[in-house]
């Protein structure tokens, strides 16, 4: 179910490099595979209509030193399939159902700003305050999107 103001017009609380993070945020463990990871990065590039085209998902547990987690190509290329690939023996499910369920309706968010065709999230290790802010957020974002995608719980941490 889609909120929408009294005019009818859809109303979008989140920016996509919000839920993007809280995505990251709610399968940290799964993600990093209680590595001592201090941080992960999200970059990513739009297309014309300001729609992602792709995402990579970073890893750092020494300042300096990132480690590809996983890439998001929305089209195939030569050089890549389209969806989700993952690579050091890293891999969440749950992520895979989040990501791709926000990738495909990337229209429910609000846009990353045209000014900045490639972006940068930075995420820390979550607290368990922003764990659980996190949680809700996404949960709310899948409501909003109209996915019935995976159990979100608090037990996550």
């Amino acid at each position: 179910m889609n909120p929408s103001s009294d005019s009818g017009l859809e109303l979008k609380h989140s920016t996509i490099e919000r839920i993007l993070e809280c995505a990251v945020t709610v399968n940290w463990n799964d993600l990093t595979k209680s590595q001592d990871n201090s941080s992960m990065r999200i970059e990513y590039g739009t297309g014309p209509r300001c729609s992602l085209e792709y995402l990579k998902l970073w890893s750092s547990s020494k300042r300096g030193y990132w480690h590809l987690l996983a890439e998001y190509w929305m089209r195939s290329s030569i050089e890549h399939r389209s969806g989700i690939t993952f690579s050091r023996g890293n891999y969440s499910a749950d992520f895979v159902r989040m990501l791709d369920a926000v990738m495909h309706h990337q229209d429910d968010f609000l846009a990353s700003s045209p000014a900045f065709p490639d972006g940068l999230v930075q995420i820390k290790s979550p607290t368990t305050t922003e764990l659980s802010t996190a949680i809700t957020e996404m949960i709310e974002a899948m409501e909003q999107i109209g996915t019935h995608g995976p159990h979100i719980s608090a037990s996550r941490n």
